[in-house]
């Protein structure tokens, strides 16, 4: 029997919407399984030369309920079920069944992040990873790992919650294996992989993502 996971999902007002300036705040994802984290370090974003901490991470039913009355700008998709709509890989699942998913099945996924570079083209703050009693976490985070995120948010003129990562506590680390090919199964062989490589952000195709980076009332 594959194990069960509880997560919750709570946000947090910290400025209310006045005038001009928009509504601000903390959304917590709380005891989420997470896969790809790139955390410690950032990486390429899908089909881009942009680099971002981020992060593949699962909820169950209740959370998505949750998220979607607390309407956050991303689509969620189911595991094994939701289909990509747009772009050249429409019909494919978004989070098939394979080895790194199926875990996750019946639980619903989506990659968040933070851009290395503010649309100014500013450093941002490195995102905080912590061990359970706040000390600085160094380690890759494997796949499978345990985390509660913080994520800092605004509430677009839409009504949208855009959130990026701020907050990363590993509460269950499973150490990062780093293995010697990844297996293509359209091409058709394994990719040989350098024994220095660092975790990647799984491939997920963003297509049906709104992306608000040239959002104009966007304090990030």
């Amino acid at each position: 029997m594959s194990k069960q996971y509880k997560t919750d999902a709570v946000y947090k007002i910290i400025k209310e919407a006045k005038g001009k300036d928009l509504e601000q705040g903390n959304l917590y994802l709380m005891n989420v399984p997470v896969t790809f984290a790139a955390v410690i370090k950032a990486t390429k974003k899908y089909q881009s030369e942009e680099l971002a901490w981020q992060t593949n991470l699962f909820v169950d039913k209740e959370t998505k309920a949750k998220l979607d009355d607390i309407g956050i700008n991303k689509e969620f998709a189911e595991v094994g079920v939701t289909k990509i709509k747009k772009g050249t890989n429409r019909g494919n699942l978004k989070y098939p069944l394979n080895e790194h998913n199926e875990a996750y099945a019946g639980m619903f996924a989506a990659q968040f992040g933070r851009d290395v570079l503010n649309k100014k083209g500013e450093p941002r703050t490195p995102i905080k990873v912590v061990s359970p009693d706040g000390e600085a976490f160094t380690k890759d985070v494997g796949n499978g790992s345990i985390c509660n995120i913080k994520m800092y948010g605004y509430r677009n003129e839409d009504g949208m919650l855009v959130v990026m990562l701020d907050t990363v506590v590993v509460v269950e680390h499973v150490p990062y294996e780093r293995s010697e090919g990844l297996h293509d199964d359209i091409l058709g062989v394994t990719i040989k992989t350098k024994k220095d490589d660092v975790a990647a952000p799984a491939k997920v195709d963003d297509t049906d993502e709104i992306d608000f980076s040239d959002d104009e009332s966007s304090p990030f």
